[in-house]
């Protein structure tokens, strides 16, 4: 059980318990030296307390209002642990290549006499014909793993990269695959909303047995590995790294299949709904035909009822985009900072009691008794309470830049909110999903949101939809559907001054595309009034050119060269 903290900044605020302590300290000296003194002069009838009575509870109260200082700091400080597994909503894909570059991969047992590593290199090269609009990152995974290329949309880099694939652009000794895959997911984005896979091209052989965890960490935050084996079966010998012991090495495909068996087996307990994928791991041998169909299944999401698509259909025909909007699991830390503000507030209320509560006040006793219970009393809410505490955990994640979880909070109310028939809440996840969709610039994915808004949402969302989807058929140059949505904006709020002012744009922008038009179809015309005299002779002539072209036109002959495509 890791704890960990968001704001590890305000830990700093735990230095003040040596100055409350030393406060308290000699705060109690005082007063039992005025208790002393009190009780000295005769007036033990009228003491209370004795002087080792009082010492204890000013004790105990200054014990528990030291616990409930640090326990305030911890909810400050963002305080989690503890992991829940929760479904994230994903757009766009990102993939990252983890290329095993260790010395036996050096072994020419590929087809065409190939290299392993050659043979991974050109095995990219051809997936990479089909990864249109995937952001890649390359990873070099030898004694370490190190990230070789960023993710990036620029291919080039990456064939250059592909073309110089050595065990000598490391030095580190040995093999380490799980070091590569943890590269790997250093190479995502922490607040993209891509669905990552991470593609890993090895035989297998590995020297520190680090693959397995590391496989594991990748699925609990949710990214898919495909380990896709080069290599034969049979022991082929090669030369160690120092040049000098011979070795011999093989693909060890029934070792691969295995961790992914175990770490599958591990994470996907309970997992099975048909709309939710799941991060998964999976093996492909490189030499089996249609391998590479599999690889493209996984990085394209290709949902379940396309899985009878041939080859073709998959590499030319389905690109995947019917499906832009995945569903996956997501192991998240638990947040603890609520616990320990209901701690804080029970232990400075606990300190009152201990210090000031006598039992021939039992008045006082029932109403600490009250106000000890006004914590638990507003934790144990109702559902709409829960899903509105939900929406704004989700939008302060969203001010924070921490998208997944806001995507995860909006999604996740949205869900709560079916369930209970709660539309006004839903409207308002709704809106916050768009809105976060469209900071991470997945336009699509923040238009199809907006649309499922209603009509009869409140007023403020109402027009915020409106208005954000006005702003997107902007950007994307639909001028016309910008120009209704911003109509449909103003009769929600006709004194809106942005709304008036992007209607106004898009009114001129469209009349200027308008014009344009105007402007390349206008056809030259012989009885056009206006036209001059020059105009007319230059009409005329251009009119008895193709008049003769077409006389003197002769059909093609039968044996013609052309080539009819």
């Amino acid at each position: 059980m890791g704890i960990s903290f968001a704001r590890p900044q305000f830990l700093w605020l735990l230095i003040a318990e040596i100055f409350l302590f030393a406060y308290l300290f000699i705060n109690t000296k005082k007063i039992l030296k005025i208790a002393r003194s009190f009780i000295n002069r005769k007036n033990k009838d009228l003491a209370v307390y004795t002087p080792s009575q009082i010492y204890l509870r000013l004790f105990f109260k200054g014990i528990f209002r030291c616990l409930a200082w640090m326990s305030l700091v911890f909810a400050l400080a963002g305080i989690s642990w503890g992991s829940v597994s929760t479904p994230v909503q994903k757009n766009g894909k990102s993939c990252a290549f983890v290329f095993d570059i260790s010395y036996s991969m050096t072994a020419n047992d590929a087809p065409d006499s190939l290299t392993r590593l050659k043979a991974s290199a050109e095995y990219v090269k051809m997936l990479m014909e089909y990864m249109d609009g995937i952001s890649v990152s390359c990873i070099l995974a030898k004694g370490d793993g190190a990230i070789a290329i960023p993710q990036t949309e620029d291919f080039a880099s990456v064939y250059s990269l592909l073309d110089s694939l050595s065990p000598s652009m490391m030095s580190a000794p040995g093999s380490s695959l799980g070091k590569g895959i943890e590269a790997a997911l250093r190479s995502f984005p922490s607040s993209s909303s891509k669905s990552p896979v991470i593609l890993l091209f090895t035989d297998g052989d590995e020297t520190d047995s680090a693959l397995t965890p590391a496989i594991n960490k990748a699925i609990r935050q949710g990214v898919c590995v495909v380990i896709i084996g080069f290599g034969s079966e049979r022991e082929t010998e090669i030369t160690a790294g120092d040049g000098v012991t011979p070795v011999k090495t093989a693909l060890r495909s029934e070792k691969l299949k295995a961790v992914c068996r175990d770490v599958n087996s591990k994470n996907q307990s309970g997992k099975s709904f048909s709309f939710i994928k799941t991060a998964h791991a999976k093996f492909v041998d490189a030499s089996e035909v249609g391998s590479a169909v599999k690889v493209i299944y996984e990085l394209r999401n290709i949902p379940q009822d396309k899985k009878q698509l041939t080859t073709e259909d998959i590499l030319n025909g389905f690109s995947g985009d019917e499906e832009s909007v995945t569903v996956s699991y997501e192991m998240q830390s638990v947040d603890r900072h609520e616990f320990f503000i209901i701690l804080a507030i029970i232990l400075f209320i606990i300190s009152i009691i201990v210090s000031e509560f006598s039992l021939k006040n039992l008045k006082y006793m029932a109403n600490a008794a009250v106000i000890v219970c006004l914590p638990l009393m507003f934790t144990s809410c109702g559902t709409n309470f829960k899903d509105a505490k939900k929406i704004l955990e989700s939008t302060w994640n969203w001010y924070q830049k921490d998208y997944n979880k806001a995507i995860s909070g909006y999604t996740e109310t949205i869900d709560s909110a079916d369930a209970n028939n709660d539309e006004v809440t839903k409207q308002y996840a709704l809106y916050g999903l768009s809105v976060t969709y469209l900071m991470q610039n997945e336009k699509n994915a923040s238009m199809e949101r907006l649309e499922q808004i209603s009509p009869d949402a409140p007023v403020k969302i109402k027009f915020a939809s409106y208005y954000n989807a006005g702003i997107i058929a902007q950007r994307e140059g639909d001028h016309e559907k910008a120009i209704e949505l911003f109509k449909s904006a103003l009769l929600v709020s006709p004194d809106n001054i942005n709304a008036k002012i992007n209607l106004e744009l898009s009114q001129t922008q469209e009349s200027q595309k308008a014009k344009e038009g105007e402007q390349e179809m206008t056809p030259s015309s012989e009885d056009k009034e206006n036209v001059s005299d020059i105009e007319k002779a230059i009409f005329n002539r251009m009119r008895e050119n193709d008049q003769n072209q077409w006389k003197n036109h002769e059909a093609p002959e039968k044996n013609s060269s052309v080539i009819d495509y």
